[in-house]
Protein backbone atom coordinates (compact mmCIF):
# COMPACT_ATOMS: atom_id res chain seq x y z
CA UNK A 1 0.00 0.00 0.00
CA UNK A 2 1.72 3.56 -1.21
CA UNK A 3 1.85 6.10 1.42
CA UNK A 4 -0.46 8.92 1.58
CA UNK A 5 0.37 11.85 -0.58
CA UNK A 6 -0.59 14.43 2.00
CA UNK A 7 1.52 13.32 4.82
CA UNK A 8 2.30 15.36 8.01
CA UNK A 9 4.75 17.46 5.74
CA UNK A 10 2.96 18.53 2.78
CA UNK A 11 0.01 19.61 5.52
CA UNK A 12 2.22 22.25 6.77
CA UNK A 13 3.12 23.84 3.51
CA UNK A 14 -1.06 24.40 3.26
CA UNK A 15 -2.33 24.77 6.89
CA UNK A 16 -3.42 28.37 7.84
CA UNK A 17 -1.20 30.37 10.22
CA UNK A 18 -3.98 29.50 13.11
CA UNK A 19 -3.67 26.06 12.54
CA UNK A 20 0.18 26.21 12.25
CA UNK A 21 0.34 28.38 16.10
CA UNK A 22 -1.92 25.43 17.56
CA UNK A 23 0.16 22.71 16.05
CA UNK A 24 -0.88 19.30 15.06
CA UNK A 25 -1.50 17.87 18.43
CA UNK A 26 -5.37 17.75 19.16
CA UNK A 27 -6.51 19.56 22.99
CA UNK A 28 -7.92 17.74 25.12
CA UNK A 29 -8.31 14.41 23.38
CA UNK A 30 -5.33 12.29 25.44
CA UNK A 31 -6.11 8.25 25.22
CA UNK A 32 -7.51 7.18 28.55
CA UNK A 33 -4.73 5.56 30.60
CA UNK A 34 -5.46 1.75 30.57
CA UNK A 35 -4.01 1.46 34.38
CA UNK A 36 -6.14 1.04 37.10
CA UNK A 37 -5.56 4.55 37.88
CA UNK A 38 -6.73 7.35 40.17
CA UNK A 39 -6.66 10.34 38.45
CA UNK A 40 -6.84 13.88 40.64
CA UNK A 41 -6.37 15.18 37.32
CA UNK A 42 -9.44 16.69 35.03
CA UNK A 43 -11.92 18.96 36.27
CA UNK A 44 -14.93 16.88 35.65
CA UNK A 45 -18.30 16.17 37.69
CA UNK A 46 -18.92 13.94 40.35
CA UNK A 47 -20.09 10.64 37.75
CA UNK A 48 -23.00 9.65 40.10
CA UNK A 49 -24.17 12.56 40.59
CA UNK A 50 -25.34 12.99 37.10
CA UNK A 51 -28.79 14.04 36.67
CA UNK A 52 -29.97 11.42 34.13
CA UNK A 53 -33.26 11.49 35.54
CA UNK A 54 -33.90 15.28 34.79
CA UNK A 55 -32.73 15.05 31.47
CA UNK A 56 -35.09 12.27 30.73
CA UNK A 57 -38.01 13.37 32.42
CA UNK A 58 -37.65 16.65 30.55
CA UNK A 59 -36.30 15.11 27.18
CA UNK A 60 -40.35 13.37 27.37
CA UNK A 61 -41.45 16.84 28.10
CA UNK A 62 -39.91 18.58 25.23
CA UNK A 63 -41.05 15.67 22.18
CA UNK A 64 -44.72 15.53 23.53
CA UNK A 65 -44.93 19.28 24.04
CA UNK A 66 -42.49 21.24 21.58
CA UNK A 67 -41.11 18.18 19.06
CA UNK A 68 -41.73 20.62 15.76
CA UNK A 69 -39.86 23.42 17.50
CA UNK A 70 -36.81 21.47 19.10
CA UNK A 71 -36.10 19.54 16.05
CA UNK A 72 -35.82 22.01 13.57
CA UNK A 73 -32.70 24.67 13.32
CA UNK A 74 -33.61 27.58 16.13
CA UNK A 75 -31.07 30.48 14.84
CA UNK A 76 -27.45 31.37 15.00
CA UNK A 77 -28.44 32.82 18.80
CA UNK A 78 -30.17 29.37 20.24
CA UNK A 79 -33.46 28.59 20.86
CA UNK A 80 -34.88 31.32 22.81
CA UNK A 81 -37.06 29.35 25.35
CA UNK A 82 -33.57 28.86 26.38
CA UNK A 83 -32.31 32.05 26.11
CA UNK A 84 -34.95 33.43 28.09
CA UNK A 85 -34.72 30.88 30.71
CA UNK A 86 -31.38 31.78 31.09
CA UNK A 87 -32.09 35.72 30.76
CA UNK A 88 -34.78 35.33 33.86
CA UNK A 89 -32.71 33.42 36.02
CA UNK A 90 -29.84 35.20 35.62
CA UNK A 91 -31.80 38.52 36.15
CA UNK A 92 -32.30 37.23 40.07
CA UNK A 93 -28.90 35.79 40.39
CA UNK A 94 -26.95 38.80 38.92
CA UNK A 95 -28.88 41.07 40.47
CA UNK A 96 -29.72 43.44 37.06
CA UNK A 97 -32.02 43.12 34.60
CA UNK A 98 -30.57 40.78 32.21
CA UNK A 99 -32.25 40.58 28.61
CA UNK A 100 -32.65 38.29 26.18
CA UNK A 101 -30.79 39.98 23.44
CA UNK A 102 -27.88 39.99 25.96
CA UNK A 103 -27.95 35.87 25.75
CA UNK A 104 -26.52 33.73 23.28
CA UNK A 105 -26.26 30.00 23.60
CA UNK A 106 -22.83 28.20 22.41
CA UNK A 107 -21.43 25.15 22.56
CA UNK A 108 -19.58 25.08 26.28
CA UNK A 109 -17.80 28.24 27.75
CA UNK A 110 -14.49 26.85 25.18
CA UNK A 111 -16.89 27.27 22.24
CA UNK A 112 -18.19 30.92 23.96
CA UNK A 113 -14.16 31.82 24.70
CA UNK A 114 -13.45 31.28 20.85
CA UNK A 115 -16.40 33.10 19.34
CA UNK A 116 -15.37 36.06 21.46
CA UNK A 117 -11.81 36.08 20.32
CA UNK A 118 -12.81 35.67 17.00
CA UNK A 119 -15.04 38.73 17.05
CA UNK A 120 -12.06 40.98 19.16
CA UNK A 121 -8.60 39.72 18.01
CA UNK A 122 -6.52 40.52 15.22
CA UNK A 123 -2.50 39.36 15.23
CA UNK A 124 -1.07 41.82 17.24
CA UNK A 125 -3.78 42.54 19.54
CA UNK A 126 -3.07 42.58 23.33
CA UNK A 127 -5.04 40.68 25.94
CA UNK A 128 -4.48 40.69 29.85
CA UNK A 129 -4.99 37.56 31.68
CA UNK A 130 -4.35 36.29 35.06
CA UNK A 131 -1.37 34.10 35.78
CA UNK A 132 -1.89 31.17 36.71
CA UNK A 133 -4.65 30.83 34.36
CA UNK A 134 -6.82 27.84 32.43
CA UNK A 135 -4.17 26.09 29.73
CA UNK A 136 -7.14 25.58 27.21
CA UNK A 137 -8.05 29.08 26.95
CA UNK A 138 -4.78 30.37 26.94
CA UNK A 139 -4.31 28.24 23.43
CA UNK A 140 -7.24 29.93 21.70
CA UNK A 141 -6.08 33.26 22.57
CA UNK A 142 -2.59 32.46 21.34
CA UNK A 143 -3.99 31.10 18.12
CA UNK A 144 -5.37 34.63 16.76
CA UNK A 145 -1.82 35.55 16.91
CA UNK A 146 -2.73 38.23 20.24
CA UNK A 147 0.00 38.95 22.58
CA UNK A 148 -0.85 37.70 25.96
CA UNK A 149 0.08 39.95 29.13
CA UNK A 150 0.35 38.45 32.11
CA UNK A 151 -0.55 39.69 35.30
CA UNK A 152 0.31 38.04 38.69
CA UNK A 153 -1.87 36.61 41.11
CA UNK A 154 -1.90 36.16 44.88
CA UNK A 155 -3.61 33.84 47.50
CA UNK A 156 -6.92 36.34 47.01
CA UNK A 157 -6.86 36.01 42.69
CA UNK A 158 -5.98 38.98 40.27
CA UNK A 159 -3.28 41.43 41.95
CA UNK A 160 -5.17 44.75 40.93
CA UNK A 161 -2.01 46.71 41.80
CA UNK A 162 -0.45 44.74 39.43
CA UNK A 163 -3.53 44.80 36.48
CA UNK A 164 -3.03 48.88 36.96
CA UNK A 165 0.83 48.89 36.16
CA UNK A 166 0.16 46.28 33.34
CA UNK A 167 -2.75 48.54 32.03
CA UNK A 168 -0.54 51.94 32.20
CA UNK A 169 2.81 50.52 30.75
CA UNK A 170 0.66 49.08 27.55
CA UNK A 171 -0.66 53.28 27.27
CA UNK A 172 2.67 54.35 27.66
CA UNK A 173 3.80 51.92 24.48
CA UNK A 174 0.62 53.69 22.58
CA UNK A 175 -1.35 50.02 23.42
CA UNK A 176 -4.40 48.90 25.21
CA UNK A 177 -5.65 45.62 25.68
CA UNK A 178 -8.72 44.46 23.73
CA UNK A 179 -10.03 42.46 27.17
CA UNK A 180 -9.04 41.02 30.52
CA UNK A 181 -9.62 37.30 30.45
CA UNK A 182 -10.22 36.35 34.33
CA UNK A 183 -11.68 33.48 36.06
CA UNK A 184 -12.56 35.16 39.63
CA UNK A 185 -14.91 32.99 41.19
CA UNK A 186 -13.16 29.60 42.18
CA UNK A 187 -10.25 30.15 39.97
CA UNK A 188 -8.70 27.29 37.65
CA UNK A 189 -6.38 26.44 39.17
CA UNK A 190 -5.75 28.41 41.96
CA UNK A 191 -9.26 27.88 43.60
CA UNK A 192 -9.15 31.29 44.83
CA UNK A 193 -12.34 33.86 44.74
CA UNK A 194 -11.59 37.44 44.13
CA UNK A 195 -12.88 39.83 47.01
CA UNK A 196 -15.18 42.48 46.63
CA UNK A 197 -13.15 45.27 46.56
CA UNK A 198 -10.44 44.04 43.74
CA UNK A 199 -13.78 43.19 41.68
CA UNK A 200 -14.75 46.72 42.07
CA UNK A 201 -11.35 47.76 41.13
CA UNK A 202 -10.91 45.56 38.02
CA UNK A 203 -14.44 47.45 36.87
CA UNK A 204 -13.21 50.61 37.34
CA UNK A 205 -9.54 50.04 35.11
CA UNK A 206 -11.60 48.60 32.55
CA UNK A 207 -13.86 51.74 32.21
CA UNK A 208 -10.46 54.12 32.83
CA UNK A 209 -8.64 51.98 29.89
CA UNK A 210 -11.72 50.99 27.89
CA UNK A 211 -11.22 47.34 27.57
CA UNK A 212 -13.75 44.67 28.15
CA UNK A 213 -13.84 41.70 31.06
CA UNK A 214 -14.02 38.16 29.77
CA UNK A 215 -15.26 36.51 33.03
CA UNK A 216 -15.13 32.62 32.61
CA UNK A 217 -17.54 31.61 35.16
CA UNK A 218 -18.07 27.40 34.97
CA UNK A 219 -17.73 27.07 38.80
CA UNK A 220 -19.37 30.13 39.81
CA UNK A 221 -22.39 28.66 41.33
CA UNK A 222 -20.65 25.46 43.24
CA UNK A 223 -19.99 27.64 45.94
CA UNK A 224 -19.92 26.04 49.86
CA UNK A 225 -20.51 27.41 52.61
CA UNK A 226 -21.46 31.44 51.26
CA UNK A 227 -22.16 32.67 47.70
CA UNK A 228 -19.47 34.64 46.15
CA UNK A 229 -19.32 38.06 45.61
CA UNK A 230 -21.36 40.14 42.62
CA UNK A 231 -19.82 38.83 39.58
CA UNK A 232 -17.96 41.31 37.06
CA UNK A 233 -20.48 41.50 34.78
CA UNK A 234 -22.61 42.14 37.67
CA UNK A 235 -20.85 44.75 38.96
CA UNK A 236 -20.27 46.44 35.59
CA UNK A 237 -23.64 46.58 34.91
CA UNK A 238 -23.39 44.61 32.00
CA UNK A 239 -21.64 47.03 30.17
CA UNK A 240 -18.21 46.34 30.20
CA UNK A 241 -18.32 42.81 31.07
CA UNK A 242 -18.60 39.69 29.14
CA UNK A 243 -19.80 36.64 31.37
CA UNK A 244 -19.44 33.17 29.82
CA UNK A 245 -20.68 30.39 31.73
CA UNK A 246 -21.71 26.60 31.04
CA UNK A 247 -23.73 23.54 31.92
CA UNK A 248 -20.99 21.34 31.89
CA UNK A 249 -19.91 21.39 35.69
CA UNK A 250 -23.80 22.01 36.54
CA UNK A 251 -25.76 19.52 34.90
CA UNK A 252 -23.43 17.44 32.28
CA UNK A 253 -19.97 18.49 30.32
CA UNK A 254 -21.67 15.74 27.57
CA UNK A 255 -24.44 18.39 26.70
CA UNK A 256 -22.06 21.02 25.48
CA UNK A 257 -24.08 23.57 26.27
CA UNK A 258 -23.06 26.97 27.80
CA UNK A 259 -24.30 30.65 27.40
CA UNK A 260 -22.82 34.51 26.74
CA UNK A 261 -23.99 37.47 28.33
CA UNK A 262 -22.76 40.59 27.36
CA UNK A 263 -23.67 43.97 25.86
CA UNK A 264 -26.67 43.75 23.48
CA UNK A 265 -23.94 45.44 20.48
CA UNK A 266 -21.36 43.02 21.02
CA UNK A 267 -23.65 39.54 21.64
CA UNK A 268 -24.93 40.46 18.34
CA UNK A 269 -22.05 40.74 16.39
CA UNK A 270 -20.51 37.65 18.30
CA UNK A 271 -23.48 35.96 16.69
CA UNK A 272 -22.50 37.68 13.42
CA UNK A 273 -19.52 35.66 12.85
CA UNK A 274 -20.56 32.27 13.87
CA UNK A 275 -21.01 29.86 10.38
CA UNK A 276 -23.35 27.21 12.15
CA UNK A 277 -26.69 27.20 12.86
CA UNK A 278 -26.77 27.53 16.61
CA UNK A 279 -26.24 24.54 19.38
CA UNK A 280 -28.88 21.95 19.48
CA UNK A 281 -32.59 23.40 19.74
CA UNK A 282 -33.59 19.78 21.38
CA UNK A 283 -31.00 19.99 23.87
CA UNK A 284 -31.57 23.68 24.66
CA UNK A 285 -35.22 23.11 24.95
CA UNK A 286 -34.35 20.08 27.41
CA UNK A 287 -32.09 22.02 29.40
CA UNK A 288 -34.72 25.34 29.51
CA UNK A 289 -37.35 22.78 30.54
CA UNK A 290 -35.07 21.33 33.85
CA UNK A 291 -34.92 25.27 34.58
CA UNK A 292 -38.73 25.81 34.50
CA UNK A 293 -38.89 22.76 37.08
CA UNK A 294 -36.66 24.30 39.50
CA UNK A 295 -35.20 20.69 38.77
CA UNK A 296 -31.54 22.62 38.22
CA UNK A 297 -31.78 24.66 41.74
CA UNK A 298 -32.27 21.70 43.16
CA UNK A 299 -29.54 19.79 41.38
CA UNK A 300 -27.06 22.52 41.95
CA UNK A 301 -27.72 22.48 45.68
CA UNK A 302 -27.01 18.81 46.22
CA UNK A 303 -23.71 19.18 44.20
CA UNK A 304 -23.03 21.68 47.11
CA UNK A 305 -23.19 19.24 49.57
CA UNK A 306 -21.28 16.43 47.19
CA UNK A 307 -17.95 18.95 46.38
CA UNK A 308 -17.84 20.23 49.84
CA UNK A 309 -17.98 16.88 51.32
CA UNK A 310 -15.36 15.67 48.79
CA UNK A 311 -13.21 18.80 49.77
CA UNK A 312 -13.15 17.86 53.59
CA UNK A 313 -12.23 14.30 52.54
CA UNK A 314 -9.39 15.03 50.61
CA UNK A 315 -8.17 17.80 53.06
CA UNK A 316 -8.12 15.19 55.91
CA UNK A 317 -6.01 12.94 53.48
CA UNK A 318 -3.59 15.40 52.60
CA UNK A 319 -3.29 16.40 56.38
CA UNK A 320 -2.26 12.74 57.02
CA UNK A 321 -0.33 11.62 53.84
CA UNK A 322 1.84 14.97 52.89
CA UNK A 323 1.57 17.06 56.40
CA UNK A 324 5.00 19.00 55.90
CA UNK A 325 5.46 18.18 52.02
CA UNK A 326 2.86 20.94 50.60
CA UNK A 327 0.91 23.77 51.75
CA UNK A 328 -2.95 24.88 50.42
CA UNK A 329 -5.59 27.34 50.91
CA UNK A 330 -9.00 25.89 51.13
CA UNK A 331 -11.11 27.25 48.08
CA UNK A 332 -14.88 28.37 49.03
CA UNK A 333 -16.01 26.32 46.03
CA UNK A 334 -15.01 24.95 42.68
CA UNK A 335 -13.67 21.57 41.93
CA UNK A 336 -10.01 22.24 42.57
CA UNK A 337 -7.20 22.68 45.06
CA UNK A 338 -3.47 24.13 44.62
CA UNK A 339 -1.03 22.67 46.25
CA UNK A 340 2.65 24.51 47.04
CA UNK A 341 4.95 22.32 47.46
CA UNK A 342 7.67 22.18 49.85
CA UNK A 343 10.67 24.03 49.51
CA UNK A 344 13.08 21.38 47.28
CA UNK A 345 10.22 19.89 45.72
CA UNK A 346 9.46 20.32 41.68
CA UNK A 347 5.95 19.87 40.64
CA UNK A 348 6.76 18.48 37.40
CA UNK A 349 9.03 15.72 39.84
CA UNK A 350 5.89 15.08 42.27
CA UNK A 351 3.36 14.85 38.78
CA UNK A 352 5.62 12.44 37.03
CA UNK A 353 6.85 9.69 40.28
CA UNK A 354 2.72 10.27 41.36
CA UNK A 355 1.91 8.87 37.78
CA UNK A 356 4.10 5.95 38.48
CA UNK A 357 2.47 5.34 41.68
CA UNK A 358 -0.85 4.92 39.72
CA UNK A 359 -2.10 8.75 40.87
CA UNK A 360 -2.87 11.69 38.10
CA UNK A 361 -1.61 15.48 39.00
CA UNK A 362 -1.37 18.40 37.19
CA UNK A 363 1.76 20.04 37.32
CA UNK A 364 1.57 23.74 37.90
CA UNK A 365 4.31 24.86 35.12
CA UNK A 366 1.35 24.23 32.58
CA UNK A 367 -1.13 26.61 34.49
CA UNK A 368 1.41 29.80 33.46
CA UNK A 369 1.15 32.42 30.70
CA UNK A 370 4.73 33.94 31.18
CA UNK A 371 6.60 30.47 31.77
CA UNK A 372 7.33 32.07 35.10
CA UNK A 373 6.08 28.93 36.97
CA UNK A 374 6.08 28.19 40.58
CA UNK A 375 6.39 24.41 42.43
CA UNK A 376 2.31 24.26 42.42
CA UNK A 377 0.29 21.03 41.65
CA UNK A 378 -3.39 21.59 41.20
CA UNK A 379 -5.72 18.63 42.10
CA UNK A 380 -9.10 18.31 41.04
CA UNK A 381 -11.11 16.90 43.88
CA UNK A 382 -14.37 16.41 41.82
CA UNK A 383 -14.21 13.61 40.01
CA UNK A 384 -12.52 10.39 41.97
CA UNK A 385 -14.82 8.22 43.42
CA UNK A 386 -15.31 8.89 47.31
CA UNK A 387 -13.98 6.10 48.23
CA UNK A 388 -10.41 6.25 46.24
CA UNK A 389 -9.64 9.80 47.65
CA UNK A 390 -7.86 8.36 50.95
CA UNK A 391 -6.04 6.33 48.79
CA UNK A 392 -5.01 8.83 46.46
CA UNK A 393 -3.75 11.03 49.00
CA UNK A 394 -1.44 8.30 49.83
CA UNK A 395 0.58 7.39 46.94
CA UNK A 396 0.64 11.15 46.05
CA UNK A 397 2.74 11.38 49.98
CA UNK A 398 4.21 8.68 49.22
CA UNK A 399 5.56 10.41 46.07
CA UNK A 400 6.37 13.93 47.57
CA UNK A 401 8.31 12.15 50.37
CA UNK A 402 10.39 10.01 48.30
CA UNK A 403 11.63 13.08 46.10
CA UNK A 404 12.25 14.84 49.62
CA UNK A 405 14.66 12.23 50.60
CA UNK A 406 16.58 12.73 47.39
CA UNK A 407 16.92 16.01 47.85
CA UNK A 408 17.95 15.56 51.31
CA UNK A 409 20.74 13.34 50.52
Amino acid sequence: MSEPYWDATRLEEIVSRRAKVLGPTVWAAATPDPRPVISFAGGLPDIPSLPGDILLSAARWVIENDEKEALEYNGTFGARPLREAIAERSSRLEGIPVAVDQVMVVSGSAHGIGIMCETLLDPGDVVVVESPNFPGSMRTIRSFGAEMVAVPMDEDGLRVDALAEALQKLADEGKRAKFLYTIPTHQNPAGCTLPLARRERVVELAREHNFLILEDDAYGELWFDKAPPPSLFALSGGDHGVKISSFSKILATGLRMGWTMGPAALTSRMAAVRFDMGTSPFQARVIARAIRTGELEDHIVALRDIYKRKLQRIEDGLRRHCAGLCTWRTPEGGFFLWLKLAEGLSARDVAALANKKGVIVGAGSQFFADGRATEHVRIAFSYVPFEEIEEGCHRLGEAMAELAAQRGK
